[in-house]
């Protein structure tokens, strides 16, 4: 018969060397407890001989368990007694007496039976009837299991087992040292890290941006006119989205249900006219490269414009990818409308799309440059906007079993060759090609490079690890206290908007590929500077770096920090692992990684709670999370599928068991509500503010 698993018996005795010990001196490994008496003729003899041969038949030494025999005739038992009879009987044994209110609160604890019963009317000739169970407690001192004298020797060796199997599993989950090495690639190992508050609250920043009403913007609207150029919301969005899929992936695997709600967000608010509809006049042609002028086009994604049809392109294939969900194949699942009341055609503009159709006209889109790419508005290819759809090409090669990314990539090389290649001599990344004269732009530095790295080293990472520390040696800065910022270079007569528009994220850029380098002290130094000189706060439980359009401070270093930094390049960097683009790139989830589908796992968790760890290690059956509500007095739900069917398994909080359960049902409930199944789910309320550790582990 299996114990109370809550109950948790006290007890302050002294040992047979004489010492006061209490149940705290047990913890840390399993516990075997007799009542008995040394005086018995017939039961404790027996009862610590079989226990004595079941722990040696187990190989178990007294490092790996404690064995307890505890007096219920303190008038003869005293500690020399104790030691005396169990020295040539028990060695494994300590034995533990005291007065008899004390050995009395003791048997209370454990729910045993013991009465002094006379015989012939002698003082010193007496018997002690008790209880002849052996209890059994785990290493927090919890009681696990009684083992009765009726038990054969083969059932007690069984039980006994199977509880110090169940603390070597914990111990080899809990006690695994994740590796810290640079290049490290082993993904459960990143996973089995507990995230620090900063990478939390990052997290919480990306869905309280997602969770603006329509038309809200607030913290996301630059300095540029009509909040256009590279931190435009597209953008934004776009690598906001990439930062919550890379630590989705990487950190938080077991944890879909921490992203999914705020993905579909940002992907909803991806299709607003806010952010695409501008386009339609502000890409017809002239400026910098004077390319020729053409006609309006409203729709973003028939031709050119790449620099938002791929983003939207590999979002949707992302939330494909990381949560099995195909919602965005459906027909016209992604809708592109814009109704004004004054002007236009009755009915507005509506474009209709789907994952498929969407990924089949950039592919198309992209053929017919020859592979170059395609343009991100007339006649101008960039390097950088080209990036994201050989991405999605890869994920939809995953996903449908294509192989169109091998195609498309080595097109491009090939195609950048004949215009002198993607790098300059000196390591610079050429910037785009104007096709209407085919006249190549350098490179524009520091940002721009490294945003263009970053991208490309997910399929090219040879090419982009060539050239790193060339790069690096130009861009940083480094300070008197550690810290690191950018070099960023002015061009004399260029407008303020222009400069707003291209420095506006030169240091975030590098920050992320530094992240994807795996360059851990360059990654630091920028996240010092960072955190020293941009002015973080938390809002709503989000890291936020407030807008700041001065350049430099009055030392002439970086100062700016503009909305997409804030929004999505900090958290990138922050979330972001060594090679882990490349690695999403290389091994996405899908259908030949279903596995993954069908793990344990939080598949919904209330926006009131943050999740510092979420990984499933199969290896060792155990589902390790870690969760807290992001402000005091604050309460929220956690959902946890694919528990059930794998057979016997249990909870614990903090190291302390609380919850058990078979294949099919919540058997054994220490938190009351707090812990309830519903149908296939089980459903934890959390309202604890500081980070509290979960481990489910199946036996």
């Amino acid at each position: 018969m299996m114990a109370n698993h809550f109950l948790n018996p006290a007890f302050s005795l002294i040992d047979h060397d004489g010492r006061r010990v209490d149940e705290t001196a047990f913890r840390g490994k399993p516990t075997i407890v007799f009542f008995g008496f040394t005086n018995c003729a017939v039961v404790c003899p027996r009862a610590l001989a079989r226990l004595t041969t079941v722990v040696n038949s187990l190989k178990i030494t007294t490092d790996q368990l404690n064995a307890l025999y505890i007096s219920v005739d303190p008038d003869r038992d005293s500690p020399e007694v104790m030691k005396s009879f169990l020295a040539g009987r028990a060695p494994h044994f300590t034995g533990l007496t005291g007065t008899q209110a004390e050995l009395e609160s003791a048997r209370r604890g454990f729910r045993a039976f013991a009465n002094k019963k006379r015989d012939n009317g002698t003082p010193d000739n007496y018997d002690v009837p008790h209880t002849a169970i052996t209890y059994v407690l785990n290493a927090d001192g919890c009681l696990v299991d009684h083992l009765h004298d009726s038990l054969s020797d083969t059932e007690v060796t069984s039980r006994l087992k199977r509880v110090m199997d169940e603390v070597h599993q914990k111990d080899r989950v809990i006690n695994t040292v994740p590796s810290t090495e640079t290049g490290q690639d082993d993904t459960i190992n990143v996973s089995l890290k507990v995230m620090d508050k900063k990478q939390v609250a990052s997290i919480r920043h990306i869905g309280n941006l997602a969770r603006q009403l329509k038309g809200d913007w607030s913290n996301m609207m630059g300095p540029t006119d009509l909040n256009d150029g590279f931190g435009a919301y597209r953008f934004q969005l776009a690598y906001g989205f990439y930062a919550l899929a890379l630590a989705h992936f990487h950190r938080l695997p077991a944890a879909p249900g921490l992203f999914q709600d705020t993905m579909e967000r940002v992907i909803e608010k991806m299709c607003h006219p806010d952010v695409w509809f501008y386009w339609r006049d502000a890409s017809t042609g002239g400026g910098l490269a004077r390319t020729p002028r053409k006609e309006p086009n409203a729709n973003p994604i028939e031709k050119d414009n790449i620099m938002y049809s791929a983003y939207l392109q590999t979002m949707t294939l992302l939330y494909h990818s990381l949560f099995d969900d195909d919602r965005y194949t459906k027909p016209e699942s992604l809708k592109l409308e814009y109704d004004p009341f004054f002007w236009g055609e009755p009915g507005g503009f509506s474009f209709e799309y789907d994952q498929n159709s969407l990924n089949d006209r950039v592919y198309w889109n992209m053929v017919e440059s020859g592979y170059l790419g395609v343009a991100c508005e007339p006649w101008c290819v960039f390097q950088i906007c080209n990036q994201p759809p050989i991405i999605g090409f890869r994920l939809n090669d995953e996903l449908t079993g294509s192989q169109t990314a091998d195609e498309v990539t080595t097109g491009y090389v090939k195609a950048w060759e004949d215009f002198g290649g993607s790098i300059e001599p000196e390591g610079g990344y050429r910037l785009f090609v104007a096709r209407h004269n085919n006249m190549v732009a350098p490179s524009p530095g520091t940002g721009m490079d490294a945003w263009c790295a970053f991208l490309m080293h997910s399929w090219n990472p040879d090419f982009v690890e060539k050239n790193y520390k060339r790069q690096r040696a130009k861009a940083l800065i480094k300070h008197e206290d550690g810290t690191l910022s950018v070099n960023v270079r002015i061009i004399d007569g260029q407008s303020k908007n222009t400069t707003l528009l291209l420095q506006g994220a030169e240091f975030g850029w590098f920050a992320a590929l530094a992240a994807e380098m795996g360059d851990e002290s360059t990654l630091q130094g920028l996240l010092d500077y960072a955190d020293s000189k941009f002015r973080p706060r938390y809002q709503d439980g989000g890291l936020l770096y407030p807008r700041n359009d001065n350049i430099f401070d009055e030392h002439g270093h970086y100062s700016m920090n503009s909305p997409i930094q804030s929004n999505a390049l900090l958290p990138l960097s922050r979330l972001n692992v060594t090679g882990g683009l490349r690695r999403l790139y290389d091994q996405p989830w899908g259908p030949k990684n279903g596995d993954h589908y069908g793990e344990p796992a939080l598949t919904s968790v209330d926006f009131s709670i943050d999740v510092y760890r979420a990984v499933y290690d199969s290896k060792r059956r155990v589902l390790l999370f870690d969760l807290a509500v992001y402000e005091p007095e604050m309460r929220g739900k956690v959902e946890l599928s694919r528990i059930f069917g794998r057979g016997d398994w249990a909870l614990s909080r903090d190291g302390r068991e609380i919850a058990r359960g078979d294949s099919e049902a919540l058997t054994q409930n220490a938190l009351g509500k707090d812990i309830e199944q519903s149908g296939e789910e089980l459903i934890l309320s959390i309202a604890e503010a500081d980070v509290t550790s979960f481990v489910i582990l199946w036996l």
